[in-house]
């Protein structure tokens, strides 16, 4: 790699992280709408819960994986 290009990358990594981060918040804020129980009768409260698990941990991967590109670029 060039020796230049590692800030450029820093920066573009660090607007992906403020970006995730922002993401993650409004789906905190909205995880009713996103992930609440429906009245469906195939829905249930744990299929409800195991969504919103499923997608708090690809958020909490991303967000990992993110910081690590940050300090290694």
């Amino acid at each position: 790699m060039q020796p230049g290009a590692s800030i450029p990358l820093k920066i573009f990594f660090g607007l992906i992280e403020v970006v995730i981060i922002y993401v993650g918040i409004y789906f905190i804020r909205h995880r009713e709408k996103f992930f609440g129980h429906k009245s469906d009768e195939d829905d249930t409260y744990a299929s409800a819960n195991l969504r919103m698990v499923m997608v708090v941990l690809v958020w909490i991967h991303s967000f990992v994986i993110t910081a690590i590109m940050i300090f290694e670029v």
